[in-house]
């Protein structure tokens, strides 16, 4: 019987430590919904501390994939006197899983680019495109919610949620002009208002722009410095980018004159008085709870997602409460707005107001009717058990192709 018995293709999830606590919901959930199909799952916790532990033990179980998050369980191997990716070495497919822009996890990419083991995922349209202009493998799946994580409807305690963190934009700007030269201070102060304007505009092409409007000899340094410092770059770009983010949610917060506002996350600066600051909800997990017990949560997205929609909007929709967000070119493609989700101009201040004024003063029963929709279509749409199923797809698609490319092979030498 042993004989015959056939075979599943081995699946390795590298769990590494997560503040958030994020990784370990959207693992746990990819690991499950795999193990239903036709593969073999280990979920093999990956520190700092027990690299060589992890090492021996993925050697010893063979998968044929590997599956980390943003490249935090990428592990590296000596041969030959250099550093080389694991997955290179084993020859085994490693495919990560970027669940924010791959820009920000640049000085991780940098050193795999040309391992042609690795698959990039990623949840933005722009993030697939940038990676494949690099001649990268690329796929997309976007964020789903690990329905385990989300509780049962809940009272209402609190009127208004903003998602954090936000920090006073002009504490940035004072900081940069102690660091940079007035050349440099402009140009980032521009680029971050660029996309702050713009929240659809992706920064990359956002930067190369605004570049080509320098003058020549300013231009000419920017280049020299993207081409020889590369990881500085992205870095720099990364940092404007978070300038942007906190420049639109400083502005937002700074608006709401009439309503308490619940900000979750730490806050740099001095908010009016309405704002309650909950500096120590900063987990997935409190961050969910504490939205599934508020009317209305407004969210303002990073930058860093210019199409689509992150893991904190599918998450606070599940929690029943009214979530706010910006428009987005793809968020249409996941829910109806008005209907299941509220969308905003995110520069708009007057129809942020006017939207959160109608549904708490009066359009309590309009506003529950949305939530619920919302939730019912997250759960029954938009699961990590759901992009699980995607993820095996994509697997399976793998393996079919290596086959035929061998039975190609086996032809041509007969």
């Amino acid at each position: 019987m042993e004989e015959n018995k056939v075979l599943k293709p081995r699946v390795v999830f590298l769990k590494t430590p997560d503040p958030k606590q994020m990784s370990e919901s959207i693992i746990d959930g990819l690991a499950k919904s795999i193990s239903a199909r036709n593969f073999e799952v280990k979920v093999i916790d990956l520190t700092a501390e027990n690299v060589q532990d992890v090492i021996n033990e993925i050697i010893e179980y063979k998968p044929l994939f590997t599956v980390d998050l943003n490249l935090d369980g990428m592990i590296y191997a000596e041969r030959e006197g250099q550093q080389q990716p694991f997955c290179d070495l084993l020859g085994n497919i490693h495919i990560t899983w970027f669940i924010d822009d791959p820009m920000i996890h640049f000085t991780k990419l940098k050193p795999v680019l040309q391992s042609n083991q690795i698959l990039y995922v990623n949840i933005d349209i722009e993030h697939a495109q940038w990676l494949r202009s690099a001649g990268k493998n690329v796929a997309f799946i976007p964020p789903g919610v690990n329905p385990s994580k989300i509780p049962p409807l809940r009272e209402k305690e609190f009127e208004v949620a903003f998602v954090g963190p936000i920090t006073d934009p002009n504490m940035i700007e004072s900081q940069w002009q102690e660091r940079f030269d007035p050349n440099l201070f402009g140009f980032a102060v521009e680029l971050g208002r660029l996309i702050y304007r713009n929240p659809d505009m992706p920064i990359r092409f956002a930067s190369g722009y605004l570049i080509s409007q320098l003058n020549p000899d300013f231009q000419a340094a920017l280049y020299q410095f993207q081409q020889e410092n590369e990881a500085d770059f992205m870095a720099l770009l990364t940092e404007i980018g978070l300038y942007a983010m906190y420049l639109r949610r400083w502005s937002i917060l700074d608006a709401i004159e009439n309503y308490e506002v619940n900000v979750l996350g730490p806050v740099i600066g001095e908010p009016k008085e309405n704002v309650v600051v909950h500096e120590d909800i900063v987990t997935q997990k409190d961050v969910i709870d504490f939205l599934s017990r508020t009317k209305i949560s407004l969210l303002s997205q990073p930058p860093f997602i210019p199409t689509g929609l992150g893991f904190t909007v599918f998450d606070s929709v599940a929690t029943g409460s009214l979530t706010f967000v910006e428009e987005r070119l793809l968020s249409k493609s996941f829910f109806t707005p008005e209907k299941e989700i509220i969308t905003y101009h995110p520069i708009d201040f007057i129809e942020i107001e006017g939207k959160v004024a109608y549904y708490l003063e009066e359009a309590a029963d309009e506003m529950a009717e949305i939530s619920k929709a919302g939730r019912d279509k997250v759960l029954r749409e938009h699961t990590i058990y759901q992009r699980g199923e995607m993820l095996a797809n994509i697997m399976e698609d793998i393996i079919k192709q290596s086959l035929q490319e061998e039975q190609k092979s086996e032809s041509k030498e007969e």
